[in-house]
């Protein structure tokens, strides 16, 4: 769909926004060596999830230490992360395979003790904590089937060795797909399995857009952590339907012009957090095993790279009670939702300015973290420089979100960021009175230039901030 300016579409057609049913629900891929850029195994997930409070900790099981993804606070449920034997695992819930929730054998049988101990946060707990290869995993899920498991799900893995795959797992049984053997040679997934039956799809707009990027960027060469983290964690479109280049000059009734609705977009409203993890070249050390985090919503956030041998997180990523770079971006979410009216559409025109304001610092944390990977021996980065890259990638993300706020400040309260520019335009004598600073376009997009005294119109200033004006 061409991105015409001030072109009305129907909003039914396309996403329902007014009562849809927020469900938990991530998106995830899992992407072979063979169709990687570096010729490293990568795991994705989008993690959308009510909570917006995440962070990121350094744990230990039975057999390995590991890095991964948690609700603030947690430590009994995780929800993506790597070890130090170079194993990694993610999920999303899977709602079309057989299961009778809380019917398995361990909920009827087993001792309160054990309460827990077979749901998806509790099984990627223990397989980060014992298992070094995909078969150790397959063993675990082989175990599971007997007592069962509580939520069924699509867990993604890779090891050391390059082997990558999705386990589809009811409450009984899995189905096994291999990465490596696929014809695309990666496996993407939403919110329902390939292996369950013909209803409750949930996402499956969401697997058809992420196949579509994932298959035209395959057309143009590999897969990269770049275009995993820039375009496909990010994106805010759908199958027959591109809202780039940002801004959206168009409306979608019932939202306001230029705000386009994330309920069932690949980035979403509720996706809390982004997990990318990258495998070792063939025949390198599971040391070099990492995992990108991005906390926050993807668009509000920027990458920070973590490695097992760095120990535990900083501060920024682990704090006290919350993660301070969660809580920036959840204060920039504020200011992208800002219409208590549509609370799931963002306003790009101020994503656009958010987006262009942090381009130069995303640059830097790339060029920071290629310039130092370049010096990483075949073994990986030791402990101190691991830790040194993730606390400057942390400092950068901080600074800018600080000067971000700088140059919003007049816009910004401390409980809403105002969706209006301090000077509005004024009515004068049934006619329109503009100042040099905006420039006015008529409901089909052209711009006018003679004096107005009747229709519904469209008033852009210089930093593409919106005001809509009706004149009787």
């Amino acid at each position: 769909m061409t991105n015409n300016p001030f072109s009305l579409f129907s909003l039914s057609s396309l996403i329902p926004v007014i009562g849809y049913l927020s469900l938990s629900a991530c998106t995830i891929g899992a992407f072979s060596p063979f169709v990687t850029r570096e010729n490293r195994p990568i795991l994705w997930k989008n993690r959308d999830v009510q909570n917006p409070d995440q962070e990121v900790k350094l744990l230990s099981g039975p057999r390995f230490r590991f890095v991964a993804n948690v609700y603030a606070g947690e430590t009994l449920d995780v929800w993506a992360g790597i070890n130090e034997a170079g194993f990694a695992i993610m999920n999303s819930n899977s709602y079309n395979l057989s299961c009778e929730a809380g019917k398995s054998i361990l909920a009827r049988t087993a001792p309160a003790r054990y309460a827990g101990t077979s749901d998806d946060g509790n099984i990627m707990r223990l397989a980060l904590g014992s298992c070094a290869t995909v078969e150790d995993f397959a063993r675990l899920l082989d175990s599971l089937n007997v007592i069962g498991r509580e939520t069924p799900a699509n867990y993604g893995v890779f090891d050391s060795t390059g082997t990558t795959a999705i386990f589809e797992a009811s409450n009984t049984y899995y189905t096994r797909y291999d990465a490596n053997l696929d014809p695309l040679r990666f496996l993407l997934r939403a919110n329902y399995s390939l292996s369950g039956g013909p209803s409750r799809l949930l996402g499956k707009n969401r697997f058809e857009r992420a196949m579509q990027l994932c298959s035209l960027q395959q057309q143009q060469g590999p897969i990269s952590v770049k275009f995993i983290i820039q375009t496909l964690c990010r994106d805010l479109g759908q199958v027959g339907f591109n809202p780039y280049p940002l801004p959206f000059l168009s409306r979608l009734e019932p939202l306001p012009y230029g705000y386009l609705p994330t309920d069932t977009t690949i980035c979403r409203h509720l996706t809390r957090s982004a997990e990318i993890m990258v495998g070792p070249q063939p025949g390198c050390s599971p040391r070099t095993t990492m995992m990108w985090i991005l906390l926050g919503e993807p668009v509000a956030t920027l990458p920070v790279p973590l490695w097992v041998q760095a120990g535990t997180p900083p501060e920024e990523l682990d704090g006290d009670l919350t993660a301070k770079i969660c809580d920036e971006a959840q204060q920039l979410c504020a200011w992208l939702y800002p219409e208590p009216e549509f609370p799931r559409a963002i306003n790009t025109f101020r994503l656009a300015r958010w987006l262009d304001y942090i381009a130069e610092t995303e640059s830097k944390l790339w060029a920071l973290f290629e310039r130092n990977e370049s010096l990483f021996s075949e073994t990986g980065p030791d402990s101190a420089t691991a830790a040194r890259l993730t606390q400057e990638c942390c400092n950068l993300l901080i600074d800018a979100y600080q000067h971000f706020w700088n140059s919003v400040e007049p816009e910004r309260t401390p409980l809403e960021l105002k969706t209006r520019p301090k000077t509005i335009p004024t009515l004068q004598n049934s006619s329109l009175k503009l100042d040099g600073a905006w420039v006015l376009f008529d409901a089909t997009g052209r711009k006018v230039t003679t004096p107005v005294t009747a229709g519904l119109f469209f008033l852009i200033d210089g930093e593409k901030r919106l005001r809509v004006v009706r004149l009787n």
